[in-house]
């Protein structure tokens, strides 16, 4: 399944969106193989932390100017939020940046990661690790569901696995990976 997904990215050939009027934001995929079987690994917010409390994300964050880029925007977080260090990511392809309704642009960079993995997660930041398989991805069938953005209510994708609900960014993230694999 991984050599599928090298070959579908290697020929990808990713949306870049270039709007200075948001903030930049890097998130790296991480996936690995066990016994066969792809699986994507998520992590589900604390409670505590400033923005998307309780929310399923991907590791990363905000570009800062001594990144250099985006890609190290992602890599740095990944390693701050489950403790994932660069060496141990092979970063294989990227998906189509994308804007959110709360003002970033963000480039997901996909990564394979080891397996097992000793992941150290950063407990100010996340609950837990959630472990999707694809398989579950690629039957799941989006709902569209409300969300409120600034007193206006918007609606937007959401997928549920173990009872989390992963929706908005995250979601179209993973929706538009499902794809590339899919449909290359």
């Amino acid at each position: 399944m991984l050599f599928l997904i090298k070959e579908r990215l290697k020929t990808y050939n990713a949306r870049t969106i270039e709007s200075p009027r948001h903030t930049w934001a890097g998130v790296i995929i991480p996936v690995f193989e066990n016994n066969g079987k792809l699986f994507i690994t998520l992590t589900k917010r604390t409670d505590t932390v400033r923005i998307h409390k309780g929310e399923v994300s991907f590791p990363g964050g905000v570009y800062e100017e001594c990144d250099g880029t985006r890609l190290e925007t992602a890599l740095r977080e990944c390693f701050e939020e489950i403790g994932v260090r660069r060496e141990d990511i092979e970063i294989i392809g990227r998906t189509d940046d994308l804007y959110t309704l709360t003002g970033y642009v963000i480039t997901p960079y996909v990564g394979i990661i080891p397996y097992p993995y000793s992941f150290s997660t950063n407990p100010q930041e996340v609950a837990y690790l959630i472990h999707l398989p694809f398989d579950h991805l690629k039957n799941s069938q989006p709902v569209l569901e409300e969300a409120k953005h600034r007193g206006h209510l918007e609606w937007v994708p959401s997928i549920y696995y173990n009872g989390d609900r992963i929706w908005g960014a995250t979601c179209r993230i993973l929706l538009n990976l499902k794809e590339i694999i899919q449909n290359a």
